[in-house]
């Protein structure tokens, strides 16, 4: 069977048997006809709606769908993008083959770059090149689309999973107001936290970043949480615990991501909170006796087997606050790139005095999401907990 005659078969035999509409943007007017002319010629069943110009072919495409795009550019409207990403964006549900007038390779690579599936120069157009393209065209859309598709489920798989080991409630804690959240990304991330009662009057607080998106990133967040909840009652002190983690992890070397971790234990009646930073962002301490940082104390987990960390002590008297996030807050930056950074969360800390925990571990996280709503990069997961210290 001939190429055309394969096009012919697989456009008319489609399930909904009705022709395949095909949108063709062209602004001259002898390209067009040459165009249809090729279309007819090959024998399947087309009902073209030829346009001119990238912005009809927008309001075209809104008001309809296609079956395939053919879309005429020059040279300059391929490398600058003029109207390219409108069309692409609107007919993302149609394969797109772009037209030009010149034969040149980097015009041909910056097509497909930009989410063509193919590209055609005009003035050597036939029926079995243009049927081959065809073919290609949709065979590689619909392989585009399937792949999409097991992202998205892939994505819902890790959300569940990540969602599934926060734990469900925060402790009560006497003396104390314990408040978290978290806000994942338009991609999921391996940011997590977590409360583990220790006896005598203790609780565990953690608060990890697992590198990674998606599954994998969600595969090691639970696997790093799986292993702290396992070891936290059984180690005696918070580096006995990191060093155990770190143990672990290392089991694994086939693939090289790594877990940041801010581990730390609260002892009730005494207020006194001994942690280790393992190379995640510094915590921040509010106190009456002014403003400190719980800086790093080690390298983040699954770097090195003979990782070494320090612990550090301080004492959450009354009236005392202690925020503690992942990096997705303090790296929120806006359109001109500038950072939320420690200046925005101490900023909304410092506004927000009397908030409950839980309210204070939103508020920053919130004022994080809208410094970087106008910048064109999603962000990554953005967790904050929050530790208020209330007093007898």
């Amino acid at each position: 069977m001939s190429a055309t005659g394969e096009v012919g078969e697989r456009l008319t035999n489609r399930t909904d048997a009705r022709p395949a509409r095909v949108l063709l943007v062209e602004e001259d007017a002898n390209d067009v006809g040459r165009v249809k002319a090729i279309l007819e010629q090959a024998r399947a069943s087309f009902t073209v709606m030829a346009v001119a110009g990238a912005s009809v072919a927008a309001k075209e495409l809104v008001a309809r769908s296609y079956d395939l795009i053919l879309l005429g550019l020059a040279r300059s409207a391929i490398r600058d993008g003029d109207g390219f990403e409108s069309i692409r964006r609107l007919g993302q549900s149609a394969p797109l083959i772009v037209l030009s007038g010149l034969d040149d390779e980097d015009i041909a690579v910056k097509a497909m770059q930009r989410g063509a599936q193919d590209y055609l120069v005009k003035d050597r157009l036939t029926v079995d090149l243009l049927a081959r393209s065809i073919r290609y065209a949709r065979e590689r859309h619909r392989l585009l689309a399937e792949q999409s598709k097991r992202l998205a489920h892939e994505l819902k798989i890790a959300a569940f999973v990540q969602q599934s080991f926060l734990p469900g409630s925060v402790p009560d804690v006497p003396g104390h107001d314990i408040g978290a959240h978290l806000h994942t990304s338009g991609q999921v991330g391996g940011d997590f936290y977590d409360f583990i009662d220790l006896p005598p009057d203790r609780v565990a607080i953690a608060v990890g970043d697992a590198s990674g998106k998606g599954i994998p990133g969600a595969i090691l967040m639970a696997e790093t949480q799986g292993i702290l909840r396992a070891e936290a009652a059984t180690c005696e002190t918070p580096v006995e615990l990191v060093s155990t983690i770190n143990r672990a992890l290392l089991r694994d070397h086939d693939q090289d991501r790594f877990v940041t971790l801010f581990y730390g234990v609260l002892a009730i009646p005494t207020g006194r909170f001994t942690f280790v930073n393992a190379g995640h962002p510094r915590a921040l301490l509010l106190d009456g006796a002014g403003e400190s940082t719980l800086v790093s104390t080690g390298p983040p987990l699954r770097l090195f087997a003979d990782a070494a960390w320090e612990e550090r002590t301080v004492t959450l008297g009354a009236g005392a606050r202690l925020v503690i996030y992942s990096d997705g807050v303090t790296e929120a930056h806006d359109r001109t790139d500038e950072f939320f950074d420690l200046a925005g969360v101490r900023a909304v800390m410092t506004e927000r005095l009397d908030r409950p925990a839980v309210q204070l571990a939103k508020d920053i996280c919130h004022a994080a999401e809208e410094f970087e709503s106008e910048s064109s990069d999603p962000g990554d997961d953005k967790t904050v907990v929050v530790v208020r210290a209330l007093g007898s």
